[in-house]
């Protein structure tokens, strides 16, 4: 038996334990019934000719069927392409362009955009068909041992954050499994452990944050296709969930339901949270309030995504950091000249070890330009303190020059955000004749009676001037994107449609 085929130990150890539940379809697959059906799904897909390295590209929700699907292709050394069902039909063209799948998976809620593409020859099964194939115990299933190679690629993961065209990121099985140690090491994550999962599959948080170390593990999954913040309190609370992964903005408003204050959470050991900054404050409340710990991190699709984590006990200690990096990979940061900074000197995270993407699919110029002499240059500008502890100060795309001088969006919405009556800020940068670069204010505010002129006369008292925004708007709430990031696409489009 392959040391990676985790589902297949777990059906012979525990073959009765519930490994996954659906609250959307209340269906509970057991590991005995998720090795069962990954092998018939296996018998079946070989029938339709898929082999080593073939693509099975996938417009569906999260939920068992996608898990199942996952564990056949792992089995078969086929690679998984999770498709961005939010993406219209042009977007969802260009990666089907791109990943050329022998088989296209879809399910009925996405049938107007899936008639909309071009598919040619490749094969077409609706998820409903994939779900009776695995179900039907007429299907003739040959036991076997399964080579899973670790250096196979499981995953093509399109990623283009929240600006810029999708890049396909190679995720192997050797990132899987050291991705799980670093995470269950970190968390002390066993059998016993729990976990909802509400984020969709087409980011690796939606796989490779707690669905698969806890496959890892033993552990159980409950699945959730859309995140409604009163229901999954709700679930967290009755089926005494252990751990969670959730967006600060899922965070602030599950507290803002009515639900918050007539529930304890008390079997909910860990909250993680990042891909975007974590405010103190909303750490410090759901101590105060539930006395959960919130564990920030900081993960990337191309490395982990269990990058850094901050222990619970540090997170009043050293506010907006990242944490220290976990334990088996290596970090640097190092400035333009490619050298080492010293402590409290911003530079480029580096990071190399076993969690890292061999590359980008179809994309050797961009492999080579991320990846060098093993290291992978994150585009993520950070610092470290003298204890060892990082904080992020922004992205590399993301930084500006104006006049000469370099300009970090996230300091400027981190000053911004201190002012009385702001309650979210993002910057971005344009382009400008007179300085090169110009910062852009976007905010949200507690106080109506706020005006322009009245941040401005704060910013004059507070920030060197050359950090100033040339531009400030007031919204009525910041664009977000699907797992709840800035959708930065959204407020350039804004703020050109102004301009215009």
């Amino acid at each position: 038996m392959s040391t990676l085929n985790w589902i297949a130990k777990w059906a012979d150890y525990t073959p009765n334990k519930v490994a996954l539940t659906s609250y959307d379809t209340l269906e509970n697959y057991t590991y005995s019934d998720l090795d069962v059906y990954a092998d018939r799904l296996v018998a079946q897909f070989t029938k339709k000719g898929l082999e080593e390295g073939d693509r099975v590209a996938v417009l569906a929700e999260h939920g068992l069927e996608y898990i199942v699907l996952f564990v056949t292709c792992q089995r078969m050394g086929v690679i998984l392409v999770p498709l961005n069902y939010r993406f219209s039909v042009s977007e969802l063209q260009r990666l089907v362009d791109d990943c050329t799948p022998k088989l296209f998976v879809y399910s009925k809620s996405f049938i107007e955009k899936f008639e909309g593409l071009e598919l040619g020859n490749t094969s077409v099964l609706l998820m409903n068909d994939v779900k009776y194939f695995y179900k039907n115990k007429a299907v003739e299933v040959v036991r076997k041992d399964y080579t899973i190679k670790e250096e196979n690629p499981l995953f093509i993961f399109y990623t283009s954050g929240t600006t810029g065209n999708p890049k396909g990121v190679l995720y192997t099985n050797k990132m899987l499994f050291w991705n799980s140690l670093n995470t269950s090491m970190q968390l002390g994550i066993t059998f016993r452990d729990s976990t909802l999962n509400t984020l969709p599959p087409y980011h690796t948080s939606g796989w490779n944050v707690f669905v698969t170390p806890l496959l890892h593990k033993g552990g159980h999954i409950g699945m959730l296709e859309k995140f409604d913040a009163e229901k999954v309190l709700c679930l967290l609370e009755l089926n005494e969930t252990t751990l969670f992964m959730a967006l600060p903005t899922m965070l602030l408003m599950m507290q803002k339901t009515s639900v918050f204050k007539k529930i304890g959470l008390q079997g909910l050991r860990y909250i993680i949270s990042g891909g975007e900054k974590v405010p103190p404050e909303l750490v410090s409340y759901w101590k105060k309030e539930k006395n959960i710990y919130i564990r920030p991190g900081y993960g990337l699709t191309e490395a982990g995504p269990s990058i850094t984590s901050l222990h619970h006990k540090m997170a009043v200690l050293k506010p907006n950091s990242i944490g220290k990096p976990n334990f088996y990979l290596e970090t640097k940061i190092v400035n333009r000249e490619g050298e080492k900074v010293k402590p409290n000197e911003v530079g480029e995270l580096c990071i190399r070890g076993n969690i890292v993407t061999p590359g980008y699919w179809n994309n050797s110029v961009k492999t080579n330009n991320t990846i060098k002499k093993g290291w992978l240059y994150t585009g993520d500008f950070v610092y470290m303190d003298e204890d060892g502890y990082l904080y992020m100060k922004g992205r590399k795309n993301d930084m500006y020059i104006s006049g000469g001088e370099n300009i970090y969006p996230q300091e400027i919405e981190a000053h911004l955000e201190t002012l009385k009556g702001i309650k979210k800020a993002v910057v971005l940068s344009m382009k400008d004749e007179k300085w090169g670069e110009i910062g852009v204010a976007f905010i949200t505010v507690e106080d109506k009676d706020i005006t322009v002129e009245d941040v401005r006369a704060e910013l004059k008292e507070t920030l060197v001037p050359y950090k100033h925004p040339k531009y400030i708007f007031f919204l009525d709430e910041i664009p977000l994107t699907s797992v709840g990031k800035v959708s930065r696409k959204d407020l350039l489009r804004y703020f050109n449609s102004i301009k215009t």
